[in-house]
Order: C-alpha cells, then sequence, then structure tokens
C-alpha cells in the first residue's frame, strides 16, 4: 500500500463511545469510533451477485398504445458467455443471454385472455431449451392487483431472487399480491451451481426508480438505476471493497509501538507500505453480536521518525458476504464493512501518541484494487488501482458507522437475532489465526481445452494460489477456477472429461478474476478469499505457465501437527495422511463441515466425534475453546446448542448438540485444564436440564426431542443402513454418554449435587435403554416403536445394525448379564454379508457405519477384545470401507465412503459430495489409543501419568507400527514390530511423567522417564 498522504495528528482520550446496546469491554480501544463508508459506498460486483432484490416502478400511457414493457437482468453472465465455463457448452454473443419480466396488458386492454394482465418470464441463452419468442413460464395477474381501472397507473415490482429461486410481487410484497413462484435456474432448484447472477440489467422508459437491494433485511440499497441508459443493457457494478488510511508523525526514540485493532468484515493491515503480520481473514469468525475478537500487533519496527502511513483493506468475511448454504442469509451479521482500531506509540522519555479511527483524521477511497472480496464466491482484484499504479483514487473523510440499519432484524428458535447486543463482548485473540501453514507447487498442467489450462496441486487442498504471471498486458484478465476433482473419462461425462467439476461446489462461485497492471511480470495471490481444491484451472493466458509459477499457500488455524502414525501398510499411511490434510483444511478460524461449496459452517455433529481425534493431532486447546464460546453464543435461552456455531441454524439435534459436552470434555481429558470446564458447565448443565425436561415423551418415556416426525431429527448421517436405524436409541445412546461425562465433569469441578443428580438420571436412562433397546432373549438391538420420519418401526423389530451396538458398547451402558449375546450379534454384523440401504450387497467386514457410527465401531471392538476385526475393517479395501477411497485416489477424507469411483464416477451426487470432510476421519483416535496404544489416564487429565497398551494386529497383514504423540507432558512415542514369532516394542516415556504399560498376557508394569524396550517372545516377556 504505497498512496503517500500527509493529515493532522490527533491525540485522542477519554471514554469511547458506543451504541447502547455494545459498551462491553470496550476501554482497550479508548475514544475510537467504528468507521467505513457511507451508505452509497456499499459494493456491487453484479457478476457474484446471486442473491438479490430488485424493485422499480413501471407505467404505461395510454396515448402510446404500448402493451408490453420489460425489466432485464442476469445479462451477460460470463459463465454463459464461454462455452468451457458451464456444462451445457453454451456459448453466448453480448446481450443475447438474459432474465425477461415482461408485463403484458393486452388481455385488459382488448378484452382477450379473460381480460387480464399477464407476467411473462423469458429465459434466454441459459439452456439448450430457451426461447427469446416462448416465455419460459406465464402467470395471470389476479385483477385485485391489476385490472381495467389502473392499468395505466404505476405498478411497482419486486423481484426477489435467491440462488435461481424467484419470486415476484405487484404493489405490495404480502401473499395476496405474489404473481409468480419459480425457478429460473435450469440446473434445478436446490443444491444447485446458482444461475441467474444480478448480472447485467436493462430496461425502457416506461420503467423508473429502478432500485438493487440486498435480499437479507435490512434490504438496504446496493445501486440506484435512472433512466435513461447510456446503452439498452448495461453493468451496475459499483464501488470496491473499503480502504481506509490515515497519516502521522512520529517523534525520536520511540519504544514501543502497539497497534489494536478489528473489523465487522475482515482486514489487511499495512504500515508504510509493510504489511502487518501473516494473518488472513482477522478477527475471524465469532457469533459476532455476542463475541468480536480484536488482534494486537507489536508494530515498532514499521515505524520511523516523521510521516508514516496507515492503511487498513477490508473484506467482506463471515459479516456481510455469502457465508452458508442458505443463500437468503447473504450479509448474515450487516451489510457495511468497517474498521476500529488504536495505534500506541509509546517513546523512551515515558510519553505516548494515540492514534485511534476517527472521522475527522481518517480517510476512505471506494476504489480500492480489491474489488470484491467474498470468502465463497472469490476475489476480483484490479492491479491497475493498486496504490502503486493508480494514477489517482478518490479519498474522501470516512464516516463513523453505526448498527443502526445495517444489521439484520430476522432470526428463529435456532437462529438467533443477530441485532441483540445485550452481551456483547471485545475479546483480545486468543487461540491460533488463520496462517499459511504450507507451499505446494503444482505437479502437471493439461490443456483441457484451447487456452483453458488445468492445473494439479497433488492435493486436495484449503487456501489461496500464488500465481506468478509473466509479460502480462494492462487489462488483461486471468480468471482462475478452483475444483477439488474434474469429470473422469466416463460415457457419462463425455461432453466435460477433462474439465472441472463445479457441481459439488454449488452456490459459491469459487472464481477469482485478477485484472493485470501491465507491470510486465506480476504475481497474484488473493486475500480476502479461500478455495477447497486439487485443480486450478487458468483461462485469460494464451500458453500454460510453468508448473513452478502456479503455488498453492495452504492455510490454517493449525500451526503445526502434534502427532505422527506410520505402518507397513502404505494405504493405512494414506488415510492417516488424508486424516491430518482435511482436519488442517477444515481448521479455519472455526471447525468447518467442509471447506470448498457453499457451506463451510461449524457443524457440530462433525466436530463431536471429530474432537478426540483432532487433540491428538494438534494442540487445539484454544482453538476448540473459542468454538465452545460460540456454541455458548448461540444457545438458546432452553438451554438447547443450535445444529452449527456460529450463525446458529441447522440440522441434526441431539447428535449435534451434544458436542456442548463431549467438546469439552475432550479438550480437557487431552490437556488437563479445567479452565474452559469452568467456564463451560452452566451451558452444559442448561443443556441437560434441556434434553431431560423437552425431549423425553411423558407417555412412553422414550426421547423423542422436538418435532419428531421431521427429517432433520438426524441420525447415523450417511449411514448405509441408517434406514434400519431407530434414531431414538442413537439419540439415547448420546444422551447416557452426555450425563456420564456431566457426572464426571461434576466430579472434577467438585459439585457433589450435581453429580449425584446426573448419576440418579444416569442409572434411570440406561435401566430405561436395556429394557427398550435390547432383545433380552437374543441380545439383538429392537425398536423402541417411535414413529420416526412418518415411517412406522414397530416396537420390537430386530434393528441389527453396526452403529445399533457400536454405540452402547463404546459408551459401556450394555448390562453384563446380556453383553455376550450382545457383542455376538456385532461381530456376527460384521462378519457376515450385509444388505444396504440401496439394496446392494455389502461384503464382510465392511463399514456400514455412518458420521456418528464410524468415530466409534472400531473403539467398541477393541473394547470387547476383537482388535482382530478392527484391524481387519481398517485395512478392507471394497466399498464400503475407509480405504476404499485411497484406492479411488483420495488425498482427503470425503463426504462419502463413494463419492468418486474409478467405474461409476460420482454415483449421481454431483452436488451433496465433498470431497474434504473430516467426520470419517474420527477413526484416527483409534489408531493413536488402539493401535499404537497411547491413552489418557482415566484418573489423571494431561498425560502426566498415562496408558500405553498397544494392540497388534496378529494376523499379519500390518507388520509394524510406531508414532508419536506430542503431549502437554512432552512426547511419547510408542511403536510395534512383528518379526517371526517375536513382537517387539519400543516405548519413550517423557520426562516428568509416569506410564501403565499393558501388554497382552502379561500383568501391568509401571514405566518410568526414559526409553523402554521389550519383546514377547511365545508369550515370554524380555526387557533389553
Amino acid at each position: 500500500m504505497r498512496t503517500k498522504i500527509i493529515l493532522s495528528i490527533i491525540l485522542l482520550t477519554g471514554a469511547f463511545m458506543f451504541p447502547a446496546q455494545a459498551q462491553n469491554n470496550i476501554p482497550v480501544f479508548g475514544n475510537a469510533r467504528w468507521i467505513g463508508g457511507n451508505d452509497e459506498d456499499l459494493p456491487l460486483y453484479s457478476q457474484y451477485l446471486s442473491v438479490f432484490k430488485i424493485q422499480y416502478d413501471l407505467q404505461f400511457k395510454e396515448s402510446s398504445k404500448q402493451v408490453k414493457a420489460g425489466f432485464v437482468f442476469g445479462a451477460n453472465d460470463m459463465r454463459l458467455m464461454d462455452k468451457y465455463k458451464n456444462i451445457e457448452r453454451i456459448e453466448n454473443k453480448k446481450d443475447s443471454s438474459y432474465i425477461l419480466v415482461e408485463l403484458d396488458i393486452q388481455g385488459i386492454v382488448d378484452q382477450t385472455r379473460n381480460g387480464v394482465a399477464m407476467l411473462n418470464i423469458y429465459r434466454v441463452g441459459y439452456s439448450p431449451g430457451d426461447k427469446k419468442d416462448i416465455p419460459l413460464k406465464t402467470f395471470e395477474i389476479s385483477q385485485n392487483i391489476i385490472n381495467r381501472n389502473n392499468i395505466y397507473q404505476t405498478h411497482t415490482f419486486y423481484i426477489e431472487v435467491v440462488s435461481g429461486n424467484a419470486k415476484i410481487h405487484i404493489d405490495a410484497t404480502g401473499r395476496d399480491n405474489l404473481v409468480a413462484d419459480l425457478t429460473l435456474n435450469p440446473l434445478g432448484r436446490t443444491d444447485k451451481i446458482a444461475f441467474p447472477v444480478l448480472g447485467d440489467v436493462g430496461f425502457p422508459a416506461e420503467i423508473s426508480n429502478v432500485e438493487v437491494r440486498n435480499f437479507r433485511s435490512p434490504s438496504n440499497v446496493l445501486r440506484k438505476i435512472t433512466f435513461p441508459l447510456k446503452q439498452p443493457v448495461f453493468n451496475p457494478s459499483q464501488n470496491s471493497m473499503p480502504l481506509l488510511r490515515t497519516g502521522f508523525k512520529v517523534k525520536q526514540n520511540i519504544a514501543k509501538a502497539k497497534l489494536y485493532i478489528t473489523a465487522r468484515g475482515i482486514y489487511e493491515p499495512y504500515l508504510n507500505e509493510n504489511r502487518i503480520g501473516n494473518d488472513y481473514f482477522n478477527p475471524g469468525h465469532t457469533q459476532y453480536n455476542k463475541t468480536l475478537l480484536y488482534q494486537v500487533y507489536d508494530v515498532t519496527s514499521f515505524l520511523k521518525e516523521g510521516k508514516n502511513d496507515l492503511q487498513v483493506q477490508l473484506g467482506e468475511g463471515w459479516w456481510s458476504g455469502n457465508a452458508t448454504y442458505a443463500g437468503e442469509l447473504w450479509n448474515f451479521y450487516g451489510d457495511r464493512n468497517s474498521l476500529l482500531a488504536k495505534l500506541v506509540i509509546a517513546y523512551a522519555n515515558g510519553r505516548e501518541d494515540i492514534i485511534v479511527t476517527n472521522p475527522a483524521t481518517w480517510e476512505y477511497t471506494n476504489e480500492s484494487p480489491v474489488i470484491y472480496g467474498s470468502l465463497l464466491q472469490g476475489e476480483v482484484y484490479d492491479a491497475r488501482m493498486d496504490t502503486q499504479h493508480a494514477t489517482s483514487q478518490k479519498w474522501k473523510p470516512a464516516v463513523e458507522v453505526s448498527l443502526e440499519n445495517h444489521i439484520s432484524t430476522e432470526g428463529q428458535p435456532n437462529r438467533p437475532y443477530v441485532n441483540d447486543y445485550s452481551g456483547f463482548q471485545l475479546v483480545e485473540q486468543f487461540g491460533q489465526t488463520v496462517k499459511p501453514f504450507d507451499t505446494l507447487t503444482a505437479i502437471s498442467v493439461e490443456q483441457a481445452h484451447p487456452r483453458v489450462f488445468v492445473y494439479d496441486m497433488g492435493q486436495n487442498m484449503v487456501g489461496v494460489p500464488k500465481i506468478y504471471l509473466p509479460n502480462t498486458q494492462a487489462g488483461q484478465k486471468i480468471v482462475l477456477r478452483y475444483a477439488e476433482i474434474k469429470y473422469p473419462n466416463l460415457p457419462e461425462y463425455k461432453n466435460n472429461t477433462g474439465e472441472l467439476m463445479l457441481e459439488n461446489i454449488r452456490g459459491a462461485m469459487a472464481q477469482d478474476i485478477y485484472i493485470c497492471s501491465g507491470a510486465g511480470n506480476e504475481t497474484y495471490q488473493p486475500h480476502f478469499t479461500f478455495h477447497g481444491y486439487r485443480f486450478v484451472e487458468i483461462t485469460g493466458i494464451d500458453r500454460p505457465l510453468p508448473i513452478e509459477n502456479v503455488q498453492g499457500i495452504v492455510l490454517s488455524s493449525i500451526d503445526k501437527f502434534t502427532a505422527h502414525y506410520e505402518t507397513s501398510n502404505p494405504k493405512v499411511n494414506r488415510l492417516w495422511e488424508n486424516i491430518r490434510w482435511s482436519m488442517l483444511g477444515n481448521f479455519l478460524s472455526i471447525p468447518t463441515d467442509c471447506p470448498q461449496r457453499n457451506e463451510r459452517m461449524g457443524w457440530s455433529g462433525d466436530i463431536s466425534v471429530f474432537s478426540r481425534t483432532a487433540t491428538y493431532l494438534a494442540d487445539v486447546r484454544q482453538f476448540l475453546r473459542r468454538h465452545l464460546l460460540a456454541m455458548r453464543d448461540v444457545q438458546r435461552e432452553d438451554g438447547r446448542f443450535t445444529d452449527v456455531a456460529p450463525m446458529g441454524g441447522g440440522f441434526g439435534s441431539i447428535l449435534w448438540g451434544s458436542a456442548g459436552i463431549t467438546v469439552a470434555w475432550e479438550t480437557y481429558r487431552q490437556y488437563g485444564d479445567t479452565t474452559l470446564l469452568t467456564e463451560h458447565y452452566d451451558a452444559m448443565k442448561h443443556y441437560i436440564d434441556f434434553i431431560w425436561e423437552k425431549y423425553i415423551d411423558p407417555q412412553t418415556h422414550i426421547l423423542v426431542q422436538e418435532n419428531p416426525d421431521s427429517w432433520d431429527n438426524l441420525g447415523d448421517w450417511l449411514g448405509l443402513e441408517q434406514e434400519k436405524n431407530d434414531n431414538s436409541l442413537l439419540w439415547e445412546s448420546y444422551f447416557l454418554f452426555d450425563l456420564e461425562i456431566m457426572r464426571n465433569v461434576a466430579d472434577v469441578l467438585d459439585k457433589v449435587a450435581d453429580e449425584r443428580f446426573f448419576t440418579e438420571i444416569y442409572n434411570q436412562r440406561k435401566a430405561f435403554f436395556n429394557a427398550t433397546y435390547i432383545d433380552g432373549e437374543t441380545g439383538k438391538t429392537i425398536c423402541s416403536g417411535f414413529m420416526q420420519n412418518k415411517k412406522n418401526m414397530p416396537k420390537g423389530k430386530w434393528i441389527d445394525t453396526q452403529t445399533s451396538y457400536a454405540l452402547p458398547l463404546a459408551f459401556d451402558i450394555v448390562d453384563e448379564e446380556i453383553k455376550t449375546k450382545f457383542t455376538a450379534n456385532f461381530i456376527a454384523n460384521i462378519e457376515r454379508e450385509n444388505k444396504m440401504d440401496d439394496g446392494k450387497a455389502a461384503s464382510p467386514y465392511s463399514l456400514l457405519t455412518g458420521f456418528i457410527g464410524t468415530a466409534w465401531i472400531n473403539k467398541a471392538l477393541s473394547d470387547i477384545g476383537r482388535n482382530d476385526l478392527a484391524y481387519r475393517i481398517l485395512q478392507q479395501t471394497s466399498y464400503p470401507s475407509w480405504l476404499y477411497p485411497v484406492e479411488q485416489g483420495a488425498t482427503t477424507i470425503w463426504e462419502r465412503l463413494n463419492s468418486y469411483t474409478h467405474e461409476n464416477g460420482f454415483g449421481g451426487n454431483n452436488g451433496m459430495n465433498s470431497f474434504n470432510h473430516y467426520s470419517f476421519g474420527a477413526v484416527g483416535a483409534w489408531m493413536f489409543e488402539n493401535s499404537l496404544g497411547i491413552n489418557r489416564d482415566e484418573k489423571s487429565a494431561g498425560f502426566q501419568h498415562f496408558v500405553l497398551k498397544p494392540e497388534v494386529d496378529e494376523s499379519g497383514q500390518m507388520t509394524f507400527a510406531r508414532g508419536y504423540y506430542d503431549s502437554p507432558s512432552g512426547r511419547i512415542e510408542s511403536s510395534w514390530e512383528i518379526q517371526g514369532n517375536e513382537i517387539h516394542y519400543r516405548f519413550v516415556v517423557p520426562e516428568n511423567t509416569t506410564a501403565t504399560l499393558y501388554l497382552s498376557g502379561k500383568k501391568p508394569a509401571e514405566l518410568q522417564a526414559g526409553t523402554h524396550n521389550f519383546q514377547l517372545v511365545t508369550g515370554v516377556s524380555i526387557q533389553k
């Protein structure tokens, strides 16, 4: 950032002024103000905007004899003007693709067509079947809206478009004035690539007072358009992302300088042309109306005596951009980005200068080089506007930005109102921010079509590219698109083979545009977006760049891994690497479900099952502490944890909400810090109270949840025999697991009365579980009689699925007198051929569990002494299994075990299909705790004392396993290797710790710090 400016210094002190609803924890910023642009500065980039409202007036003049007039939008979508950027090979010329909303009053004028006006919707150039002279759909307009008496009066049209789903009202927005409700997207209604975007617009003289608005309340105006137009169809885009600056003077002998900074949106600061820090997407994602983080930087080395320049570029981030799968929630927290900052310069003589954000001393421009920056849609960067190249930029005084009229007033029970700032806190950053973790270089490039070059990064990664562009021309437009996978060479995809498969990206544009400055040699690296991808397509160049010119900056909130696992089975090793890569990509500010499509949300079910694995892989205590704060921030008043945090909403109920219990406990057990338990305990207790009081049917005593007939009370999500499960068995299992945790937490925190209460409920519900869900004669799992998803599941009917056995065993809730039969049924299920929900047969030792059961199946097998079966399932390669995706070339964990197959491609799941989804990677905990045998001691959190209990693959398919865990108490190493009839073990116990060792057939041994070697020979233990 190089624009040189001189502004007067103002040293500000005194109380910080802020809206009455948000005054907590502000004093650190003194009397700084939230600053930004005004209402006319809201950015609009029409090629990326797929959620919007259009409002306009239309009036016919009787004297003109005109009976038809229409409004055009969605015109000249760049994806439909290049046959290689859409699935159907459409290539339109300029102004030949559009949506036309046409009012036709011919029927009223000449009393034909029942004397009613018509609304004709034309879609042209979007699909091969579109006709410019035949409407896509025609709607009659009620005579209560337009009739013979008012046809020449002004009528106001309200068009709403959400990812291709459109509603059109006339003269009012109520139900009675809804004229049209239709899908404009040729690809379909849900989970699809979004068409149309706002695109170019056009209208005749009969239309006036045109406004483009945000869809979500308060639906502020993005652009007012007036007639006459300079051309029939034009691009309404205007304004860039906000850029702010201030100038100040610095005296001699600086001792220390600190910058305190945050934003509504995301920010990137520069001081005297130097970027401050290497963070991305600060201040990170929290529930902004409850918690907003700020960062503190030591900027002493950036300052110089005399004139200094501080600039901050803002982006949408999660505040005001496209941030969820629900398109209507665009600009979820607010629609105007703003900055809050304080720079404190301390001198050797003890004096201080304080520079704060204030309209009197800061300037603003809406002509920054970041034309648009969206986490999901992508970045548009015009290097010609970069301050070091621009010949002029329009700077004006910044303004104070209030929350009033810029945040939504919408909410619902599971998605809290974001205008409630009653509990707002401004909190200093804790836990890792998003930073570069690694840099990859493309391994190959293919020319998919003329001047279309697809680079393979060799690894499904999350981050941004760094592209070196030689010999550039001013105004040259480089377009980058991203995908996890390409269309394979199969008959189904014959027209698209070798192209990016973007259907699973859905409503996210996932596209960056770089407009060259003409400097000759340029480098482009986006900063206000991120992508989940393996393949990057580059167009706008005549010949391919050398592969070394295409790099990928891997971004994550993980700064290093704390665990390693390696075996003699290379496919298991690849599975381990896939688990690591999926965690790396999805631990980005929050624990997301997936990093690529229009979702990237903190689904609680995913982190609940994965948290144990996560605590081994990296030091995530503060990361998870931050996420639990987000769960509290969106927790309902009645105690229910929502299924997504931050933002709330979602579906899944108890199996998802239990993350508020399980994640807290896993974090404490791993790191031994009671701080999180203490601050989270009341929320945990409130949740248990909610389930106990609201979820249990008073007649049957079955745990039924809210709206028991609703499909979104999820069970074993994506389990291959989920249709056979009685979800209430799974819910009850998790409730008992939660209760067991709660009585342990109460014990840790010395809450004696609570511990008794939780124990009493636990004992009641355990007895109920055994009586209700287990057949006392056969030991099979049975249905409770619960009416599930309007499907009759007769009481006493066998369930007999892997998950229905795995959860009760892993949670130790099966009565001893029936456990032998129960485990025998579990084993029989695994060892037999089973029929999946799709009717196809699954071979013995297949993995039929979904998101919930998969986390526990191997633990359950090891707990009953069947490590042989756990290893068999782990190393199974046929579908469905953990290694099946590895066989298909996976470099991350997939959402579905058959997300892609060499034989069947995507199996029809093109849209609902993530290739980076860590849930099935929850087996990582078993790899550590059972295969390597590195276990927490149930009586000693934090690994001051721990357990070593390695389990050998007795089949010999895996001949060794070795690894380490960098625990809070030091590095723990464990390994075993089979050599003939001998098993060799090696353990390292870190300083100031002890371990209890369990080896098969031997008495427990107490190990002190140091290296320990053992070998077992035909039952004889010899210590070296």
